[in-house]
């Protein structure tokens, strides 16, 4: 016969581990990143500009409302930087909600804005802020003092030039470049990565959860994402010295880029949503504000 093992004392027994618990935990077990299919990169640019069809004016407005706001604190590069962060996050959001509902109605944008305000507005005062820190602590040239990320009157602009061109181009440049810092404050190591916030307000997943997920779905698609990445380092350089009034139209285009790019690699949905089946849902479940 098989000699039975002892057993042991109620206080001396091995206790199970509670399971993770919680639907946060289960989804971000569950949720895997795909491999985007080839042509990603310009799969993503057809449909981040049809989605920007659709929703124009009301979205073009707000991100027009949002670039002068930034030439108005211009000499604020702290602040200017969070509402430049503030402004992508809120196109990605914009970009989700045109794609469910097939429009661009104010109500509907609004009410999501307002539900997801928390986290929108951390978000990106944390992005900014961390980057400011890096900016002091590692690229500030000598003799330029810390404070410069708070206030500053270089490069201000004091009067604007009589030529409409350049009168233009010195109102939009603040907003191109704080636009082209994004990306890098978005990828901050450690901290932040590009896919981040749709996976906390989309997928309704905690800040650590969101950024690992996050940066396991850039590896898995690195090449495209070089792309994107190249993208935010050139076209604000060029609409912001080349086509100036142009530039909101850029923050609504990399707010519909990013999403399509996450609801391909996240959610497996490839294509934009048809106009006609998007009117045509009733009652949309609401997307989630849970962070």
């Amino acid at each position: 016969s098989v000699a039975r093992r002892p057993r042991l004392p109620n206080s001396r027994r091995p206790r199970a581990r509670p399971a993770e618990h919680g639907p946060r935990r289960a989804r971000c077990v569950l949720l895997e990143p795909r491999t985007a299919a080839p042509g990603a990169l310009w799969r993503w640019q057809r449909q981040a500009a049809e989605l920007l069809w659709r929703g124009a004016g009301f979205w073009l407005g707000l991100s027009l409302l949002m670039c002068l706001t930034m030439f108005a604190a211009h000499r604020w590069p702290l602040l200017e930087g969070v509402l430049a962060v503030t402004s992508l996050l809120a196109c990605v959001l914009i970009a989700a909600t045109i794609d469910r509902s097939g429009r661009s109605a104010p109500g509907e944008v609004l009410a999501v804005l307002r539900a997801h305000a928390r986290v929108l507005l951390g978000f990106a005062a944390l992005s900014t802020l961390a980057g400011a820190l890096g900016w002091v602590l590692l690229l500030a040239r000598p003799g330029v003092a810390w404070w410069n990320v708070l206030y500053t009157a270089r490069n201000s602009v004091e009067v604007l030039s009589p030529d409409g061109f350049i009168a233009l181009r010195q109102v939009f440049v603040y907003s191109a470049f704080a636009l082209g810092l994004t990306y890098f404050g978005l990828n901050i190591p450690g901290l932040t990565s590009f896919f981040q916030f749709p996976c906390m307000t989309l997928l309704g997943l905690p800040f650590r959860d969101a950024w690992r997920l996050s940066a396991a779905g850039q590896m898995r698609n690195l090449m495209p994402m070089l792309g994107v990445a190249l993208m935010f380092v050139v076209l604000p350089v060029f609409f912001g010295l080349a086509l100036p009034p142009f530039v909101p139209v850029l923050y609504c285009f990399f707010g519909a880029l990013t999403y399509v790019a996450f609801r391909e690699i996240f959610l497996g949905i490839a294509e934009n949503q048809p106009r006609a089946v998007a009117a045509a849902v009733a009652g949309p479940p609401p997307l989630s504000s849970r962070a």
